[in-house]
């Protein structure tokens, strides 16, 4: 049998599923340049195109079509059996997606607990700043998501709300002051998270004020946010729980006595299957209810 091009068809069809060199490089972890090499070698190798290069994207030729036509059934079934050995040979690790922040100070900290309970379930715990696709990813089991939901296609369990007051350093305080009118904190240098930004937006309108900063330094996670806010940089937005350990050690400080409620909380989301996996999705489930019901009950911030 003829040695197959795997690694260009797939590339091939990821692109063709999504028309975008881009978006498919990011589902394969690949650079856009080492992606368009890829397809540049299944055509050489076939001495057709399979793409037309258009401004905003690429669009299958006549023979791509046909040959995606052909391909993309036979590639999915390749997909959905090899997953299942895969399933086969790890049904006591449950795969769980979470953004890190969430990981870092509240989960990991936490999941040793579980270990102890669930010795046979092994937690594999796989951090992102951007929302995975799970009807797309089916080695990934669940996913702890940070906003107002329904997903659509997927289960949702709010799990956690989540309360926010402005926090910052110490010596950030003391050079600045103390900020007593929330209107004051337009004039402070204010930090975020690129893809939440309006969080700002709803604590402002929380405490009756229809603004939005303008001047917001912006990271990828909030993880990254806390810690540039520690490091007297400005004032974060901090989200309870997550900014607990910040504030807990003194490295943040709240800028007011009380939080507010955001309308987004933490939700479990899993596909309707996840229960019938055999990884521990049940008993995993379960201890992560009753860890975020312990957690409710604690203080909410530290002064």
């Amino acid at each position: 049998m003829r040695r197959l091009p795997l690694k260009n068809i797939e590339a091939f069809v990821a692109v063709a599923r999504v028309g975008s060199l881009a978006q498919a490089a990011l589902r394969l972890g690949l650079t856009v340049p080492a992606l368009s090499r890829r397809i540049q070698l299944l055509e050489a190798e076939f001495g057709t195109r399979l793409f037309e290069r258009q401004p905003r994207g690429v669009t299958l030729t006549e023979t791509g079509r046909d040959y995606f036509a052909a391909l993309d059934p036979a590639w999915e079934s390749m997909a959905q059996a090899t997953e299942v050995v895969r399933t086969r040979g790890r049904r006591n690790v449950l795969t769980v997606s979470v953004m890190p922040t969430f990981a870092a100070n509240w989960l990991i900290p936490r999941l040793q607990d579980f270990h102890v309970q669930h010795k046979a379930v092994e937690i594999a715990v796989e951090t992102s700043a951007d929302i995975e696709d799970l009807t797309a990813t089916p080695r990934i089991d669940c996913a702890i998501r940070l906003g107002c939901g329904p997903w659509p296609g997927l289960d949702c369990e709010p799990l956690l709300a989540v309360h926010a007051v402005p926090v910052a350093s110490p010596q950030y305080l003391a050079k600045a002051g103390r900020c007593r009118e929330p209107r004051a904190l337009l004039q402070q240098k204010l930090i975020g998270t690129t893809h939440q930004i309006e969080f700002w937006r709803e604590w402002f309108a929380a405490v009756g004020l229809d603004e939005t900063p303008r001047d917001c330094l912006a990271f990828d996670n909030l993880q990254v946010v806390y810690e540039a806010a520690a490091a007297g940089m400005g004032i974060a937005l901090g989200l309870d729980p997550v900014v607990r350990p910040f504030i807990a050690s003194g490295r943040l400080v709240p800028l007011y006595p009380n939080t507010v409620r955001l309308p987004r909380q933490f939700h479990l989301v899993y596909r309707s299957d996840a229960a019938k996996s055999g990884r521990g999705f049940a008993p995993f489930r379960d201890w992560l209810f009753a860890e975020a019901a312990a957690c409710a009950g604690e203080p909410r911030v530290r002064p």
